[in-house]
C-alpha cells in the first residue's frame, strides 16, 4: 500500500517537534500490537475490545484534562468526570461505527489515505508533504508506515459513517427564523418584587418563640474553639541595620531586576537614582537570612527546653500577641503567616509550631490556651437569636405572600388590581434581550428561561423566583416583532450550517445509542466486565 509514497522518501535527519500528535492517535484508536489480547472487555461483532485499548483511552483522557484543570484536578473533580465509564464507552463506540460502516459497505482507498496523509500537517514543510519528515516522525514514535496507515484507514472509516448519518439532518427556513427570533426578539414584562426584608419591621417575637427556636437552632449559635496564641518575633528588618553590602552585589542586583526600577512610562531609571533602594532590599534580604539563622537557633532550644517566655526574656525579644483565633476566623497580622493555621489547631496548650514565615518576619508560635467549643445560654445570645428569627419569619411570609399574589393573577385577576390590594408596585423592565441579565431585576438563568415561553396566553412563570434577596413575579407584557428582512442571505446560511451541525451532532448521538441498544439486544454487543473493578 502506497507503495509509491514510500519509494520516494527521502531519508535526511529532520527534528521532530509533532510527533505527539501521532501519540494521541495511538491512545485514541489503541494499540495495533498483539499484546492487547490480554482481558477482554466487551464483545462487538465478534471483535474483543482489550483491556489494553480501555487502558489507553483512559490514559489519553486523563492527561487531557490533567493540563487543562492542572493543580484544580482533584480527587472528587476526577471522580465526578468518571473516566472510567467516559473511555470504555469511547473505545466501543468506535468499534460500533466501524461495525455499522461495514454493514452500510463504507469503505476507504488506498487514494483517501494517501490524500489523507499528503494533507496532514505535521507531515508537511513549506506547505508540501515531506516522505522525510513522515518516516522519521513514524520511527520516532515507533510506529510502522503500515501500522499508521491502518489508524488512519479506521479514522476515515469512522468519519464517512458519521457524516452519513449527520449528512441526513435537514433545517428548514422556519427553524432558521426560530432562531433569528430567539437571538433577537426583545421582551418586555412587568413585574413585583417583595424584598425578602418586606415583613421584618412588623415581626415582634415572644420569649417563648425566641426560646423555642432556639432549641431548634442551637448549633447555628455554637461558639467556635478558640485558641490564644502568642509569638516570638524575628523581623527582617531588625537584622538587616549592620549588613554590608558590596558595590559589586548593588550592581548584580540591579542589573538582574531591572524590570522593579521603570518609570512609569516604562523607562529603566539609572543605577544612581536607585542604588539607595537596591541597597535596602539587599539589606532586608540579608537581614531575613539572619533572622532565619536566629529563629531556628531560638526554636531547637525552645523546642528541647520548653522555655518559650524564659527564652524571650534572656535574650530580650518581644512577645506577640494576637485576637484569640478560631478556624476560618483568622484576623490581620496572622493571617499572613504562612502554614499557621495548618499548626494551631491541631496542637496543645504551651505547645509551640516549627519557624513560620510571613515573608517579612520569621515567628515561633506557641499556643497559650484553648478555649473549648460551646453553645451559650439564650440569654447571652438571645440580641443574636432575635435578628435570625426575625430575618427567616420575614422571608418565609415573603415567600408566601409571593405564592398568593401569583396564584390570584392566574386566577385571571388583573395585576395592577392584585398589587394594589396588596400593597406592592408593578415595575416595567422595558424590551429587553432575554438572558440571564434582567433589567432591574438582577442575573437568574432560572428566570431567563421561563421568559422564553411566557406569552399573552401563558404570561406568567410557573412559581416566583428568588434573586438578590427578592421575590419576583413575572408578567408577560409584549413582544417586539422581528423583521426577517434583515437576515440577509450571509447570515441565513450562516445560522443554517450552525444549526445543522448542532442537530447533526444530536441526532448522531440518539443513532449511536439506538444501535448500541438494538445490539445489545440482538447480542452482537457484549460488555463482559464489571466497571466496579476496572
Amino acid at each position: 500500500m502506497l507503495q509509491i509514497m514510500r519509494k520516494h522518501a527521502r531519508a535526511w535527519f529532520v527534528q521532530v517537534i509533532l510527533g505527539i500528535i501521532i501519540i494521541v492517535f495511538i491512545f485514541y484508536f489503541g494499540s495495533l500490537k498483539s499484546g492487547r489480547q490480554t482481558e477482554t472487555l466487551a464483545i462487538v461483532n465478534d471483535r474483543a475490545i482489550s483491556y489494553v485499548e480501555f487502558r489507553n483511552e483512559y490514559t489519553r483522557l486523563l492527561e487531557f484534562y490533567r493540563e487543562r484543570f492542572k493543580d484544580s484536578l482533584t480527587d472528587e473533580l476526577l471522580d465526578s468526570l468518571n473516566l472510567k465509564h467516559r473511555a470504555l464507552d469511547t473505545i466501543i463506540n468506535e468499534a460500533v461505527m466501524l461495525a455499522k460502516a461495514d454493514d452500510y459497505h463504507l469503505d476507504v482507498s488506498d487514494e483517501e489515505i494517501r490524500e489523507s496523509i499528503y494533507s496532514f500537517p505535521p507531515f508537511q514543510r513549506d506547505g508540501s508533504f515531506d516522505p522525510g519528515l513522515y518516516h522519521r516522525m513514524l520511527r520516532y514514535n515507533k510506529m510502522s508506515p503500515e501500522d499508521f496507515e491502518m489508524i488512519q484507514r479506521r479514522t476515515l472509516k469512522i468519519q464517512k459513517i458519521e457524516r452519513l448519518i449527520r449528512d441526513g439532518v435537514k433545517v428548514s427556513d422556519e427553524e432558521v427564523f426560530d432562531i433569528y427570533r430567539i437571538q433577537n426578539e426583545k421582551i418586555n414584562i412587568n413585574f413585583i418584587s417583595i424584598p425578602e426584608t418586606f415583613f421584618i419591621n412588623t415581626i415582634k417575637p415572644a420569649d417563648d418563640e425566641l426560646r423555642k427556636y432556639f432549641e431548634n437552632h442551637q448549633e447555628s449559635f455554637r461558639i467556635p474553639e478558640t485558641i490564644e496564641i502568642a509569638a516570638l518575633a524575628f523581623p527582617g528588618k531588625d537584622y538587616a541595620q549592620d549588613a554590608e553590602i558590596s558595590e559589586e552585589a548593588i550592581i548584580d542586583y540591579y542589573n538582574g531586576n531591572k524590570s522593579d526600577f521603570t518609570t512609569s512610562e516604562g523607562k529603566v531609571q539609572p543605577l544612581a537614582d536607585v542604588r539607595e533602594a537596591v541597597r535596602d532590599a539587599l539589606s532586608l534580604a540579608e537581614g531575613l537570612d539572619r533572622a532565619a539563622e536566629a529563629a531556628r537557633t531560638a526554636n531547637d532550644i525552645v523546642y528541647q527546653e520548653q522555655n518559650f517566655d524564659e527564652y524571650a526574656r534572656d535574650n530580650m525579644l518581644e512577645i506577640r500577641t494576637f485576637p484569640p483565633v478560631s478556624r476560618g476566623d483568622i484576623p490581620p497580622g496572622v493571617a499572613e503567616i504562612e502554614d499557621i493555621e495548618k499548626y494551631i489547631f491541631d496542637m496543645k496548650a504551651g505547645e509551640t509550631t516549627p519557624v513560620l514565615s510571613d515573608g517579612k518576619a520569621f515567628y515561633i508560635v506557641k499556643v497559650q490556651k484553648i478555649m473549648p467549643s460551646y453553645i451559650p445560654g439564650l440569654e447571652d445570645v438571645k440580641s443574636n437569636v432575635r435578628t435570625h428569627y426575625v430575618r427567616e419569619e420575614s422571608r418565609d411570609r415573603a415567600r408566601l405572600k409571593a405564592d398568593h399574589i401569583l396564584s390570584e393573577l392566574k386566577k385571571g385577576e388583573p395585576l395592577r388590581a392584585v398589587a394594589a390590594k396588596e400593597g406592592v408596585r408593578v415595575r416595567e423592565t422595558g424590551p429587553f434581550l432575554p438572558g440571564a441579565a434582567i433589567p432591574l431585576i438582577g442575573t437568574s438563568v432560572e428566570l431567563a428561561r421561563e421568559l422564553f415561553v411566557l406569552s399573552s396566553r401563558e404570561p406568567y412563570p410557573e412559581k416566583p423566583s428568588f434573586i438578590n434577596g427578592d421575590y419576583i413575579i413575572a408578567s408577560f407584557k409584549d413582544r417586539e416583532q422581528v423583521d426577517f428582512k434583515e437576515l440577509d442571505d450571509a447570515q441565513k446560511n450562516e445560522m443554517k450550517n450552525y444549526l445543522q451541525k448542532m442537530k447533526g451532532e444530536e441526532y448522531f448521538r440518539r443513532w449511536l445509542e439506538s444501535i448500541k441498544a438494538a445490539m445489545v439486544k440482538d447480542g452482537t454487543l457484549k460488555i463482559t466486565v464489571d466497571m466496579e473493578k476496572l
